[in-house]
């Protein structure tokens, strides 16, 4: 499969390189800002990779290079199929999408929403079901699929770093700190989709009577963790 990204920046890279280590074989070429968008003509799918606020200029000079069959998928936020399609030559699908950042070590989560061929959806899984795991969802819920993995790993990367300093005062070294708390958190996160059972009863099982765990939840709960981050996401996805 020939796969052209448009846009170069941190999502635009971190998936060409995920595509990279995962497909050697498929020829994946990045054009930049200045790159001759005529380019483009040379994939069979072409990721948007750009800001909402840049499709229209991008999109023009790119309508005339795509051909009847190919797929367009564009993981600008809260851009809509209608939008995109509106811009596009007929017969050219169009699949949103909504990575995160570790699709560049192959554990990214990608959300998708289509409504046209499902072929075209069906080609977008073929590359990003490399890159991690991937889930369809309707489009009304793409800005909420922003809000959840794609914002994700900020919140999770405030969490690591509290946790970490947390391990310093302690008085372990920064390296040994983040190598604790870092593999407790994939392990943690490994279990949960691993099993079956709710993250209450997950957490219940390392939670003793009267031991250390309890203390330390009720600090969190004190914090109103729980209340905070549901407040997080749903800002995020409302802005």
């Amino acid at each position: 499969m020939n796969i052209v990204i448009v846009g170069n920046g941190r999502i635009g890279r971190a998936i060409a390189g995920g595509i990279r280590r995962a497909r050697p074989s498929w020829p994946v070429r990045t054009l930049g800002r200045g790159d001759d968008p005529t380019a483009a003509r040379e994939g069979d799918v072409v990721l948007l990779c750009i800001k909402p606020q840049q499709i229209s200029a991008a999109l023009e000079p790119l309508a005339a290079t795509l051909k009847p069959g190919n797929v367009l998928i564009s993981v600008a936020a809260r851009t809509t199929l209608a939008e995109l399609r509106a811009l596009l030559p007929a017969r050219v699908g169009v699949v949103r999408a909504m990575p995160n950042l570790p699709v560049s070590e192959l554990v990214g989560m990608t959300a998708f929403a289509c409504e046209s061929d499902p072929k075209d959806l069906e080609r977008a899984e073929e590359i990003f079901s490399l890159l991690g795991r991937t889930l369809r969802v309707e489009e009304r819920l793409m800005d909420a699929a922003t809000a959840m993995n794609g914002c994700g790993p900020a919140y999770a990367y405030v969490i690591v770093e509290a946790w970490i300093d947390a391990g310093i005062k302690l008085g372990f070294s920064y390296e040994t700190s983040r190598t604790l708390v870092a593999q407790t958190l994939l392990g943690a996160a490994a279990s949960v989709l691993a099993s079956e059972e709710h993250p209450a009863a997950l957490k219940t099982a390392v939670t003793t009577p009267a031991g250390c765990t309890i203390e330390g939840l009720m600090q969190l709960e004190d914090g109103r963790i729980r209340s905070t981050i549901v407040r997080a996401v749903i800002a995020a996805a409302e802005a």
